[in-house]
């Protein structure tokens, strides 16, 4: 138990580290304002000048930033190049499954803080998955009282695995908040396409669909095609549904969703038994959507759910950040 909160810990510190070594890469190296950098980090200009005034304090800053993971702020910025993401975030690999998604979670979770903190009236998306039930609990709001958000699920919540529970990962972020939460209480995916329909011809799910399809801010994970999934693990997907998912060329989901290497959705009928958002609603330019996801496993995946314009800001670990621009100059080759 003392060596898991030790762990914890450490993480928590190097997430705190790594934000004030970003901000000094950016005005020292990048030569941006304080007002630009507190425009593209959703932090106010004060929250800036401080967190410089600390990595100087740090002795991070002599006359170059000397922190061992500022190498990471350029391959950030080669992702952002590369695929035309409006952000990118990328934490140091760790060699553990839940460390790595701590890594992840805590990123993630102080990405949207500052993204939250900026934002006037909104309403914030949430798909589900491992990671985003790490971030909730990671989730601290800068202002704890945030009435005019409102969170609302974008996929049924009734799954096998509470843990990644929709329900759950907005109740807690939307406690933290003071917001209301949405929720959609039906299965994520129905065993048929006339339970689907039944489900959200309810004016209640129906609303809250339409809801989730207008957040302004959405947090989801991307999930790969395989006998790993979570999608498989959970029995929502047949070896019979994922040999033909395959062979139609998908290579991850989103919300159930599945895409191929471009982000092209494939025709495939169990769409008609999801129920949640579209994933046309993640292409419009008025909302930032955040994906938390890494791992060899789902490079493809999220290769293809960016190519398909399906995310804007991406939260992940350094070596999926490397091996997406290898296959990126390898495509464009």
């Amino acid at each position: 138990m003392l060596s898991n909160r030790a762990n914890a810990d450490s993480i928590l510190a190097d997430s705190s580290d790594d934000l004030i070594t970003r901000i000094a890469w950016l005005y020292y190296k990048g030569k941006l304002t304080q007002q630009e950098i507190a425009e593209s980090t959703y932090l106010s200009r004060q929250k800036v000048q401080r967190l410089l005034d600390r990595a100087r304090d740090l002795e991070i800053i002599k006359f170059d930033v000397r922190h061992p993971h500022n190498n990471l702020l350029s391959v950030e910025e080669r992702l952002r190049s590369a695929f035309g993401l409006r952000d990118a975030v990328v934490v140091p690999w760790r060699k553990e499954d839940v460390g790595m998604r701590r890594a992840f979670a805590m990123a993630g979770a102080g990405y949207l803080e500052r993204l939250l903190g900026r934002s006037g009236e909104c309403t914030l998306g949430l798909g589900w998955g491992n990671t985003t039930a790490y971030l909730a609990d990671y989730f601290e709001p800068m202002t704890p009282k945030k009435p005019k958000v409102k969170v609302v699920s974008l996929i049924g919540n009734l799954m096998t695995d509470v843990a990644m529970n929709p329900y759950i990962v907005g109740m807690k972020i939307a406690e933290k908040m003071g917001a209301p939460f949405y929720n959609i209480w039906a299965p994520a995916i129905t065993q048929s396409k006339e339970r689907a329909e039944s489900f959200r011809s309810e004016p209640w799910i129906g609303e809250t669909l339409q809801m989730g399809s207008g957040a302004d801010v959405v947090l989801l994970s991307i999930g790969e095609v395989s006998r790993s999934a979570s999608l498989f693990r959970m029995g929502y997907l047949s070896e019979g549904d994922l040999a033909r998912i395959v062979r139609k060329k998908a290579v991850g989901d989103i919300l159930s969703r599945f895409f191929d290497s471009r982000g092209d959705l494939i025709d495939d009928a169990i769409h008609d038994r999801v129920v949640g958002i579209p994933l046309e609603s993640l292409k419009s330019g008025k909302k930032t959507v955040v994906a938390v996801a890494g791992g060899a496993a789902k490079v493809a995946a999220i290769a293809g759910a960016i190519r398909g314009d399906l995310v804007d800001v991406l939260v992940t670990d350094e070596r999926t950040a490397r091996s997406l621009l290898k296959l990126e100059a390898k495509e464009a080759a």
